[in-house]
């Protein structure tokens, strides 16, 4: 079995009256990508700041690469990397002058490698002001990377950032699994997370609801296959045939659900043989349906449950 570096058993942070994390429990595994996912407020941050050693549990246990987050603080924080939700850095400094810095703290010498494997070797005399969000978020990776550390945690890396730079830091993300480290993200982006995890916990109001591989947590809570059709008063009567659960969305075309694509596959023969001109549209089920099904909405760009 592959090796455990996060091992977390019913952790709890309380807050007075506020229950932050509420019985988490978790384990991440050395060489993949786990995403904690969830609305604003759900305890992602407050869990990795548990288990990166900045806050203290109230009960439970968390174990990071076999030590223990309440006593073993120095030999955790020497071995990670961290990217927290709010980064940012020395506005007057190079890219290179800020990334040496985190290098000085570790007593590492050599950046130039680092800087080159996310992308910023020929910006690496660009003051850290002038960079696009994309860029300084490629820079935070690179000063949580540069310690060479086994286990980093990017707490919301993409938050703010336009599709393209979005785009780019996957790419980021994904290049550091092809390193051999393993990456404890959280995000609110759904497709985010579909895209780029091995494993995802979906947490909400301080609990895991659901955790499993992607495909796993898509097939049994995604809801099935969606067929959309434009056009056409009939089409009801023919998708009523093959299912019962149909409705009407936004813009008023007939949708059915469908187990799988094979199902919805006999519809379109069927549509195609009534000799109608419909628009259609095959949609198959993605970790939005999975959130939506396990806490009852959605979550908009700033993260807040809708």
């Amino acid at each position: 079995m592959t090796e455990k570096v996060v091992e977390v058993e019913s952790l709890v942070k309380r807050y007075e009256n506020i229950i932050a994390v509420d019985g988490v429990s978790l384990d991440v595994y050395r060489g993949e990508i786990f995403s904690l996912v969830g609305p604003n407020a759900a305890g992602k941050t407050t869990t990795v700041e548990i288990l990166e050693c900045l806050r203290k549990p109230t009960s439970g246990s968390a174990k990071v690469l076999s030590f223990d987050v309440t006593r073993d603080e120095m030999q955790i924080k020497k071995r990670i990397g961290v990217m927290p939700q709010d980064f940012n850095s020395f506005e007057r400094l190079t890219v290179k002058e800020n990334v040496k810095l985190i290098a000085k703290i570790y007593n590492r010498g050599e950046i130039k490698r680092s800087l080159e494997a996310l992308g910023i070797w020929d910006a690496r005399d660009r003051k850290f002001l002038t960079l696009s969000g994309g860029m300084k978020r490629r820079v935070g990776i690179c000063m949580a990377l540069v310690s060479d550390p086994e286990l980093l945690f990017l707490d919301e890396p993409t938050t703010g950032l336009d599709p393209q730079g979005r785009k780019e830091c996957w790419e980021v993300i994904r290049t550091l699994k092809e390193l051999g480290k393993t990456v404890f993200l959280t995000t609110h982006y759904m497709e985010e997370a579909e895209k780029l995890s091995d494993r995802v916990g979906v947490i909400v109001k301080g609990k895991i609801v659901a955790m499993d591989k992607v495909d796993a947590l898509i097939l049994k809570y995604g809801g099935g296959v969606k067929l959309v059709v434009k056009g056409g008063e009939k089409a009801g009567d023919i998708l009523k045939k093959f299912t019962k659960n149909i409705f009407r969305d936004k813009e008023g075309n007939i949708v059915g659900k469908f187990p799988s694509q094979k199902e919805a596959s006999k519809v379109l023969i069927a549509l195609y043989k009534l000799g109608e001109e419909y628009t259609t549209e095959i949609m198959e089920p993605s970790m939005d349906d999975v959130f939506l099904r396990l806490a009852g909405g959605k979550i908009d760009e700033r993260g807040e449950l809708i």
